[in-house]
């Protein structure tokens, strides 16, 4: 198991470019990602099979400006991530702790 990133840094200057920019974030809430930071979404893939067939998603609902990068990490990677969260802050109604809601993996042995 393992977890798709995908970061983007999409214009928002022209009312077209904003509407797009929208579009692509509500289009990743649809399809299973959460907001781990304004630009930044995640969402949890059990195999590599299926990291392939979220990218190739990604590349469907791309708006035509801006720059969009998708990585894969394991889930160990992912458990060693450090969050540093300041109890003043308040973040987004769609940001989500790491795990929750996700497909759970099968152990075998």
């Amino acid at each position: 198991m393992g977890w798709l990133i995908v970061c983007f840094d999409l214009p928002v200057v022209e009312k077209e470019n904003q509407r797009q920019a929208n579009a692509f974030r509500k289009a990743l809430l649809n399809m299973g990602y959460f907001m781990l930071q304004n630009s930044i979404y995640v969402r949890s893939c059990v195999t590599y099979d299926r990291t392939e067939q979220h990218i190739k998603n990604l590349k469907l609902i791309a708006p035509s400006t801006g720059s969009i990068v998708a990585f894969y990490i394991t889930d160990k990677q992912w458990s060693l991530s450090v969050c540093i969260d300041k109890y003043e802050y308040n973040p987004s109604k769609y940001k989500k702790k790491a795990g929750e809601n996700t497909e759970k993996q099968m152990t075998f042995w």
